[in-house]
């Protein structure tokens, strides 16, 4: 039952994802006792991400408080979570004594553990301190178990838009630290685990994107996708060039303020003239993509009858479940998709049982039967519906926009031009 819950849950994420991209810098991890240590954006499906992104089993760390209900505990379980005592959750550390245990125990074994040594979710757009815990049970597990060789990888993890349905996940592995090789170095004490965190916030910094604000962290995406096709469709790409771009106005700022103040005022514009043109690609416009043949065109109007069965049997939850979980999660953004995914597979699990015992009772048992079948299949086709109909409806728009607003689209191709300027003024590059 856990491995089926496992391999569900699995599945559900990737839908709520895609794509779910792994970078590997280093080269993808060999097999063998690892530890991976991520920043922590996106609550429960952190740990989650960390295991489809590396396509293996990972041991990972959870609250303690989340163990509490048989629920907690099995599906937990499934992932191979292991107990955390947090003294803010009025639990006592000392039973941390346990949980270093067990994570020793799986390295030993020649597992894998994911820890988030930040020691919280959180929205903000850099980590926050690290906590000393990763390094202290690296540098146990050396100690007590004779682990010759003990790499640790610094894991970022970066959202397209983590609450928002069907968008993608950059996961980025970078050059691992060989806890051994520190222990031999620096000794397994305190001071040796404080030094070791040291090394993996550098090393952690080293895959992320970070920003002082919420604003500059989602300006250098944008920025990055509207000033180089490449990285449009490409996160990882976008996500490097991001970071080249954070660093390059961090040293413009430095140096000039009034300068880097232009350089966002430029950004802002080009918000501005996409928001009144009905646009979010500057690129699209420059260059619209071709029209869909009649053929992809007469597929969607065959599909259609399936998608609008499949809308109709599940529009009230998958509308509902959104705003239900902005109410839930209230301030703590960071918990608004684990809400979400849970949220939604409880609503519509719920709906589609109601609509098969309705439709049941009303045309009989086997007509209740296929509706419980079919509801959620034809849901997935409403849902790829709807994702090729408003890409056709962007390219069309795209196309409508070059043919009767020739003046707004200059008008946005100047400004989009302006900014890929000042952006390669900045980097010393060419536009």
């Amino acid at each position: 039952m856990s491995r089926l819950l496992l391999h569900f849950l699995l599945t559900l994420v990737r839908v709520f994802y895609t794509p779910i991209r792994a970078v590997f810098s280093g080269g993808r991890p060999p097999t063998g006792p690892r530890i991976f240590v991520a920043n922590h954006p996106n609550g429960l499906l952190d740990p989650v991400i960390v295991r489809l992104a590396l396509g293996s089993d990972v041991h990972f760390l959870a609250k303690s408080t989340l163990f509490r209900s048989a629920i907690g505990r099995f599906t937990l379980g499934a992932f191979g979570g292991i107990p955390v005592y947090r003294a803010r959750d009025g639990q006592n550390t000392q039973d941390n004594e346990r949980t270093f245990a067990a994570c020793r125990d799986v390295l030993a074994a020649g597992g894998s553990i994911a820890l988030f040594p930040e020691g919280t979710s959180h929205s903000d757009p850099s980590l926050k301190p690290l906590k000393t815990g990763a390094a202290r049970i690296a540098l146990s597990a050396v100690a007590e178990r004779g682990l010759v060789s003990l790499p640790i990888y610094p894991t970022g993890l970066t959202y397209e838009s983590k609450d928002v349905f069907r968008t993608g996940v950059l996961a980025t592995f970078g050059e691992p630290i060989d806890a051994a090789v520190f222990a031999r170095q620096h000794g397994t004490d305190f001071a040796a685990a404080e030094a070791l965190t040291e090394d993996i916030h550098r090393a952690l910094s080293g895959v992320l994107l970070e920003a002082d604000t919420q604003e500059l962290w989602r300006g250098f995406l944008a920025v990055a996708a509207w000033t180089d096709p490449v990285c449009r469709d490409d996160l990882a790409a976008r996500h490097a060039r991001a970071r080249v771009l954070r660093d390059a106005f961090q040293r413009l700022h430095s140096q000039d303020p009034a300068a880097a103040e232009t350089l966002v005022e430029r950004a802002r514009s080009l918000v501005r003239a996409m928001e009144q043109a009905g646009v979010s690609d500057p690129l699209a416009i420059a260059e619209p993509p071709p029209i869909a043949p009649l053929g992809s065109v007469a597929l969607l109007l065959l599909v259609w009858p399936l998608a609008a069965v499949g809308a109709v049997l599940a529009w009230a939850p998958y509308r509902l479940v959104r705003p239900i979980a902005l109410r839930i999660a209230g301030s703590d953004t960071d918990l608004v998709s684990t809400v979400k995914l849970l949220l939604g597979l409880a609503v519509l699990a719920a709906t589609y049982s109601l609509e098969a015992l309705v439709v049941g009772v009303s045309v009989g048992p086997v007509a209740g039967l296929a509706t419980l079948v079919l509801g959620p299949a034809l849901g997935f086709v409403a849902l790829r519906y709807g994702e090729r109909l408003e890409a056709r409806q962007s390219v069309l728009r795209a196309h409508w926009l070059r043919a009767t607003a020739a003046q707004r689209r200059t008008a946005l191709l100047e400004s989009r031009e302006a900014l890929a300027v000042a952006v390669a003024d900045a980097l010393g590059t060419t536009p």
